[in-house]
């Protein structure tokens, strides 16, 4: 019988009773009985030591890029270890391609089954699914069926596909960069790289203004930690000139420098208008206010026109009412 391990521990850091013995005992099953419960208990201490309970996962060392093989394994360690380096070729050309010849087949097919339908020699037929027995109709309805069915399944993977957002030539330039030094994947099955054109990033970016922040907060951390001399924290590469920091600290880093952006942006206005005494003033103020904000907003998110204008009405409602409760001297 399996008994749970921290019982097991607990009975052999402490000292302590275990509460199945005392059962035994006072129903005075015998000390021979007591004997072999203690031998069990022995041999479950020697199968689990002292603090076996305890994970030493975080004492590992974690398995870096130049632990795998030279050749795919090492480059798709290289890919795995950061999203930005999940990028893919669309093959914007061969889908187009397949598309319009599914498109075509579909086109013979209609003018086949309009051509049957021409040729009806009963009219009953064509009034009821039912008395239909026109064997060639039904042929070719069925290959409409399975060429629809392989024509939308095209059409739905291809805009999936096309909606994914076009790699940032940073990252392509730092896998191109790392292949060049290493050369470890031959060039023909790398090449894909050189087609910036239709290279898409498989995982989803950040806004615009996010995507610069954290390009400068981490392009400002790699010099210096080279300044600094600071390798020990290459936990992904030994290679020192690889420098792949996580993308949580980068992402707060980021939203921390884009927090004073944000309040300055919103409350220079009311400052603005607050230090001004005309009407007038404040109304140009207002606008000028309302047309950076509108600038800055549409720059650097990739909000809709619908969101942008509700935006702009929300902020603009703000800084008017303002100052209608503000009275001018």
């Amino acid at each position: 019988m399996d008994r749970p391990y921290g019982a097991t521990l607990e009975l052999g850091e402490h000292g302590t009773t275990h509460p199945f013995a005392i059962s035994a005992i006072s129903h005075g099953l015998g000390w021979r009985y007591w004997k072999s419960i203690r031998a069990t208990v022995s041999s479950w201490m020697l199968k689990y030591p002292k603090g076996f309970h305890k994970r030493e996962d975080h004492e590992r060392p974690r398995v870096q890029i130049e632990d795998y093989r030279n050749g795919y394994p090492r480059y798709s360690a290289l890919v795995a270890s950061h999203d930005s380096f999940h990028i893919c070729r669309r093959f914007s050309n061969l889908r187009v391609h397949l598309l319009l010849l599914k498109q075509d087949r579909l086109s013979m097919l209609e003018q086949r089954l309009e051509r049957i339908n021409r040729e009806e020699t009963i009219p009953l037929r064509l009034g009821s699914s039912r008395s239909d027995n026109n064997v060639e109709r039904k042929s070719v309805l069925s290959e409409i069926d399975d060429a629809l069915a392989d024509y939308d399944a095209l059409i739905e993977r291809n805009h999936r596909i096309l909606n994914l957002e076009t790699a940032r030539p940073r990252n392509v330039l730092s896998l191109q960069n790392w292949i060049k030094g290493n050369g470890c994947v031959a060039r023909e099955e790398t090449a894909y790289l050189a087609r910036s054109e239709e290279l898409a990033s498989v995982a989803d970016t950040d806004d615009t203004v996010m995507t610069w922040l954290e390009t400068i907060v981490e392009d400002s951390l790699t010099r210096l930690r080279r300044c600094l001399r600071m390798d020990r924290h290459l936990d992904i590469s030994r290679d020192p000139n690889v420098h792949i920091p996580t993308q949580s600290s980068i992402t707060r880093l980021a939203r921390v420098l884009m927090t004073p952006f944000i309040i300055t942006l919103l409350l220079a206005p009311v400052v603005i208008c607050n230090c001004l005494t005309t009407l007038a003033a404040r109304l140009c103020a207002i606008v000028i206010a309302t047309t950076v904000f509108m600038a800055i907003l549409s720059g650097s998110t990739k909000a809709k026109t619908v969101e942008l204008v509700v935006a702009g009405a929300t902020y603009t409602t703000v800084l008017v009412v303002f100052i209608a409760s503000t009275n001018t001297p």
